[in-house]
């Protein structure tokens, strides 16, 4: 990362929905990642930039939701939720984040999620679910710290997380959210959802 792109993560980052003019930025966005951090996002090293793979990033299918961390024009964080149909019908979505190497101990991450978890909210979801690599330490002890009621289910080389979300007040869930949303089409299934900060 250019001296540049690392001075700008020492300023606070606009935090914002991502969007179809978001695709080239996306692109330079995980090619600047290095080899451990997009290992620890997608569990794999090599990384897709095809337009389908970018669509996805940029919340372009249904059920999906995106926002970036933007400093200097340049994206450095990614979050995205992916709505679904969880336990009993409930509506639950998944998550992943990750920020570039260099703006990574600044609480990008933490905004993101915030963010994150606050859209979920408002589209009355009820829990939120991430995957997370045994090996992610770091990330295990942030989710312990954050939210200790959390449910892990550790299977193989990676932790399932669920984190229930508070509800509103009566617990009614907006009418559009009991809606059950389609299974999962091709181009969804493309990236896998871990959580890197």
């Amino acid at each position: 990362m250019s001296r540049t792109q690392v001075d700008t993560c020492q300023r606070g980052p606009e935090i914002r929905q991502a969007c179809y003019s978001d695709h080239p930025a996306i692109r330079d966005f995980l090619g600047g990642l290095s080899l451990r951090a997009r290992y620890l996002r997608f569990f794999t090293g090599a990384v897709s930039a095809s337009p389908a793979m970018l669509r996805v990033l940029a919340g372009g299918g249904d059920h999906i939701d995106v926002v970036v961390a933007v400093e200097g024009g340049a994206i450095v964080g990614h979050a995205m939720a992916s709505d679904m149909a969880g336990p009993g019908g409930m509506p639950v979505t998944e998550i992943g984040v990750v920020v570039t190497d260099a703006c990574q101990g600044r609480g990008i991450g933490a905004a993101l999620v915030r963010t994150l978890t606050a859209r979920a909210q408002g589209r009355g979801i009820t829990a939120f679910t991430m995957e997370v690599l045994a090996e992610n330490r770091q990330v295990l002890a942030m989710i312990a710290d954050h939210w200790p009621t959390a449910k892990h289910d550790l299977s193989g080389a990676y932790a399932t997380i669920q984190v229930p979300l508070p509800q509103p007040a009566g617990g009614q869930v907006p009418l559009a959210a009991k809606e059950q949303p389609p299974p999962q089409r091709e181009e969804e299934s493309l990236e896998r959802l871990a959580i890197r900060y």
